[in-house]
């Protein structure tokens, strides 16, 4: 289970309640995006947790490989309430804002120290999540554990928002009140969630119609080159880590179906993932060329 998911949910009812207090006081169109920014975010990463629960499944008879895929369904859902909520919302307001301007009271030092405290815990949280991707390179490799990818990705579309309301209080707490000022970050704030909100829709629509782990594979082949059998090698992505794996073997290998060789090598394979790419291949399925019928030889996870 994802710490970071838990701990976004904690800290954005916190920074919800800071920055709804601050649109209360100042009638601020941008506090106003940011307040309905940081519902959104507890109603995604509360289905974030749903997905994370729910695909802990293990198989059965309806899903033979587990019901991990329920990660990268709940992530899609929370991709696209971001859109409709956090963007729609926003951008709709801020325009009416722009057009339409009100009112709107100065910043005040209370309303600046709220923000700054919302600053400190989405720092916080933006920092769990990053870690638990494992850093710059997990970010860009690691795509398939969306779970976290969300909260990362949200938690600095969040960052960004809060730099923007601060400029925006920074002008009005030294200048005045600035209503088109104002108006147009809210706009800003909204299409930033909407970008950030395909994004995210797009990873879990692909991850969603079998992909393969293009850099499993490459491990695999490799693997499997270093023992003298030559291959093509395919995986399904199952859930963030884990995968089944086919191999169909050339005819110049020296290994045949049914051979004990296939089942150790399976199991070889296997653990040489998890110590390699801290990945886990549940199933391994052979292919041999002499084979008349599909797939044969399945190398099952003890």
């Amino acid at each position: 289970m994802s710490s970071s998911v838990s701990v976004s949910i904690a800290t954005n009812t916190a920074i919800a309640a800071a920055k709804g207090f601050g649109w209360f006081v100042t009638a601020s169109p941008t506090l106003f995006a940011e307040t309905v920014h940081s519902i959104a975010d507890i109603a995604n990463q509360v289905l974030l947790k749903i997905g994370e629960v729910r695909g802990r499944g293990g198989p059965d008879a309806t899903h033979p490989f587990g019901r991990g895929q329920e990660r990268f369904f709940w992530a899609l859902v929370s991709a696209v309430s971001v859109f409709f909520i956090g963007c729609a919302v926003n951008v709709y307001h801020g325009v009416h804002a722009l057009l339409q301007p009100d009112a709107i009271e100065p910043f005040t030092a209370l309303v600046l120290g709220l923000l700054l405290f919302a600053l400190v815990l989405e720092s916080y949280t933006f920092v769990i999540a990053f870690r638990e991707l494992g850093g710059w390179r997990g970010v860009v490799e690691n795509r398939t554990n969306t779970t976290v990818l969300a909260v990362l990705l949200e938690d600095a579309v969040a960052l960004f928002g809060i730099l923007l309301t601060l400029l925006v209080a920074g002008v009005s707490f030294f200048l005045g009140p600035r209503p088109e000022f104002d108006a147009a970050v809210a706009i800003i704030v909204g299409v930033v969630l909407g970008l950030m909100a395909v994004f995210l829709a797009a990873i879990n629509r692909r991850l969603l119609i079998d992909t393969a782990d293009e850099p499993l594979d490459r491990l695999v082949a490799a693997f499997l080159g270093e023992h003298g059998v030559p291959a093509d090698v395919t995986s399904i992505v199952l859930d963030h880590n884990h995968s089944v794996v086919f191999i169909r073997v050339r005819p110049a290998a020296d290994i045949v179906s049914g051979s004990p060789d296939s089942g150790a090598l399976g199991d070889a394979l296997k653990r040489h993932a998890r110590e390699r790419a801290d990945k886990t291949i549940d199933e391994v399925y052979w292919r041999f060329p002499a084979d008349s019928g599909d797939l044969a030889q399945p190398s099952r996870s003890g």
